[in-house]
């Protein structure tokens, strides 16, 4: 009889138990991280009456007889279920998505204890707290490399809220981007003398156009080619046009009024034959020099050249030429004693070239232009390719021509060709003619009569360029803007390549070394050479250290920097490395519990990890109050990682694990232990009536 008593309050005390661990579950279903508990029971060792005995013979083995003692508590676990995440928008508010839990030390880190609440915060002097003042665990970035070991051992995590980072010195620019290839630019700059003139511009942002084969013209220096239509040889005039006279075609020109007529095939069939034949017939001196017909005027009177024509003659070309001796069709022209005039030029091969006469019309210098020209500035007759070089043949030829040696032809700074005339009287420029109507329209202004010490001008020739500037930093962390300068400066027709110059600059009283380079872009708008060194050297002057700057324009044979296609000119992307000093404006967490500085100067910068921590036994933890637990001998040692590894779970930043507690399942744990409790207070009621009646027989 006492053993149902006895087992009643067994039961009474279990399930009291039980409703302490129900009514603690449902306390905390709003407690950050908490996990609930269950409870499990077991029963208490039975009182045999009876052992168990063995079948025997006929006889049948006999079950053992015990009755038992009631109930016991078999252990309270903890559910490490995971929790539902709620958002909170706070940044040091982190929960863990998975296995894990957040290591904290209240003193110094002798001694750890282990959370599932991240409910953070910084505290006055920058450490990661929880709410009872705790400092997260883990590891600190360097503050040089901005690298975080996490094969040391963990430390208390600080960020104080003043931090600083110092500047980083510019060391490398990337520039990507077009430099217009193309016919017509709107971004363009004065040429300057050094400019291959196969790439300038007219002042609308016009291509010239010359250059562009490598077909280079000749003069029929000696007049020695056949006229005729069939030739095999041709001459041809500044423009192209072939000369091809028919078969008895006649030229006629009169000098004083006599008036003579030349058959081609009969008296001349070469320039130089036709030459021959004006000065057998009118007895004055004719010959041909630089592929020009010149007649001279060696007597004492003044000879007047008139009626020049031609039959026979396709296209009129060679009258055309001849026309010059006479100032023009329908003119005469008078050549005084010890004077000359010439026709126009003519070629043994086409291209580009311009003539130009410095006394009004009457003697024409012709200028060719030859990529692989030396620019020596020869005269009459003689090659450029830049600009300079075209300038030095006008000075050659000015000497020689009544503008006289102290007349001057330079460029100024607006690009324009501008002759000085220190002649001492008016000079006058004849007619600029040219195959290349661009070319002949800029120079055409220089036509007319300059008085004396005054000067005459060509039109502007412009250079295609394209400037772009980008804001370096210092050691100290002081600002500059370099500006880059590109400028085309020549084409090569036969490999059909373009060369450009890079020009870095930068305001007073800064100086760059090395500050120039060479780029190269084939016809595909590929970049397929940089000149080397690709770096420049800057000393700012202001007490700060001098700075190598790496320029990266793009990788040879890509399209990945620079190109060179018919497109405007424009810079589509710049970096650099520099940056001033920042101070700490925000910090961000991510995923793998890396704590990120976010600063003034823009960059940003992990400065600590979070640790996490995974036990082979999670039940086998102590919890010790404020959502702590700490390590016993049954839960094994802590492994510590980082978020994601070696099982830990990830960290889920700006949120927070709810409790795992279910309302649901503790109202029910609830009727269930108040139903057991009731049952044992009828067991101890019972059998309680039973002593009594048991007391009360007489």
């Amino acid at each position: 009889m006492m053993r149902s008593l006895w087992s009643g309050v067994s039961g009474l005390q279990a399930n009291q138990e039980f409703m302490d661990v129900v009514g603690n579950n449902i306390a905390n279903v709003n407690t950050v991280g908490f996990k609930a508990s269950l409870i499990n029971f077991s029963d208490v060792l039975s009182q045999t009456l009876s052992g168990a005995s063995a079948p025997q013979g006929n006889l049948g083995g006999m079950n053992p007889k015990q009755i038992g003692l009631g109930t016991q508590i078999a252990n309270i676990n903890k559910n490490f279920s995971q929790g539902s995440l709620q958002t909170t928008n706070i940044t040091t508010n982190l929960a863990i998505q998975g296995n894990g839990f957040f290591i904290v030390s209240g003193d110094g880190g002798n001694t750890y204890e282990y959370t599932r609440a991240g409910n953070f915060n910084f505290d006055a002097n920058g450490n990661l707290v929880d709410p009872l003042g705790n400092i997260v665990q883990g590891w600190m970035a360097n503050n040089t490399t901005h690298t975080i070991n996490t094969a040391s051992s963990i430390q208390s995590l600080n960020v104080p809220q003043n931090m600083t980072v110092p500047a980083g010195v510019t060391k490398n620019i990337s520039i990507a981007g077009n430099l217009n290839g193309g016919d017509t630019i709107t971004e363009m700059s004065p040429a300057i003398g050094t400019d291959n003139m196969n790439v300038l511009f007219n002042s609308n942002g016009n291509a010239i156009g010359i250059g562009q084969t490598t077909q280079t013209a000749q003069l029929d220096t000696s007049g020695s080619n056949d006229l005729g239509a069939t030739s095999t040889a041709p001459d041809y005039n500044i423009n192209g046009q072939p000369i091809a006279l028919a078969s008895g075609a006649t030229v006629s020109m009169s000098i004083n009024g006599t008036t003579n007529t030349f058959t081609y095939g009969t008296d001349f069939t070469t320039l130089d034959g036709l030459a021959n034949a004006i000065s057998n017939k009118f007895g004055v001196s004719a010959s041909v020099s630089n592929g020009e017909l010149v007649i001279k005027n060696t007597g004492t009177n003044p000879i007047t050249i008139s009626n020049i024509a031609t039959t026979g003659d396709t296209g009129g070309v060679l009258a055309g030429i001849l026309q010059n001796l006479q100032n023009g069709p329908g003119n005469s022209a008078t050549i005084p004693a010890g004077g000359s005039r010439t026709s126009l030029p003519v070629f043994s091969k086409p291209g580009d070239a311009v003539a130009l006469s410095y006394d009004g019309g009457a003697n024409y210098n012709t200028y060719i232009y030859n990529y692989s020209s030396s620019n020596a500035g020869n005269g009459n007759g003689g090659d450029f390719s830049t600009l300079a070089g075209l300038v030095a043949n006008i000075n050659k030829d000015l000497t020689n021509s009544p503008w006289g040696s102290n007349s001057t032809a330079s460029i100024n700074q607006d690009g324009q060709i501008v002759i000085t005339n220190n002649s001492g009287s008016s000079q006058t420029i004849g007619a600029v003619y040219s195959n290349n109507i661009t070319l002949g329209t800029i120079l055409g202004t220089l036509s007319g009569t300059t008085a004396p010490s005054a000067i005459c001008a060509s039109q502007p020739f412009e250079a295609d360029i394209h400037n772009t500037s980008i804001d370096v930093y210092d050691s100290l962390g002081n600002k500059h803007t370099l500006t880059f300068n590109f400028r085309k400066v020549s084409y090569d027709p036969t490999t059909q390549q373009s060369t450009w110059i890079w020009t870095a600059s930068a305001p007073a009283p800064a100086n760059i070394l090395n500050s120039s380079g060479t780029l190269k872009f084939n016809s595909n708008g590929q970049l397929t050479y940089e000149s080397s060194p690709l770096a420049i050297t800057v000393n700012w002057n202001n007490g700060t250290a001098s700075q190598v700057i790496n320029l990266n324009y793009g990788s040879i044979g890509t399209f990945n920097g620079l190109t060179q296609f018919s497109l405007p000119s424009q810079t589509t992307s710049q970096t650099q490395d520099g940056f001033p000093s920042g101070s700490l404006q925000s910090i961000l967490v991510n995923q793998d519990g890396v704590i990120e500085g976010l600063f003034s100067n823009g960059k940003s910068y992990p400065l600590a990890q979070i640790a996490l921590a995974t036990f082979n036994n999670d039940n086998g933890l102590m919890s010790k109050g404020g959502s702590l637990f700490a390590a016993t001998a049954n839960s094994g040692t802590p492994v510590i990682s980082t978020a994601g590894t070696q099982g830990a779970g990830t960290i889920a930043p700006s949120t927070l694990e709810e409790s795992n507690v279910d309302l649901g399942t503790e109202f029910t744990n609830m009727i269930i232990a108040e139903r057991a409790y009731q049952a044992n207070t009828r067991i101890i009621s019972t059998s309680d009536q039973m002593l009594q009646t048991l007391l009360n027989i007489q």
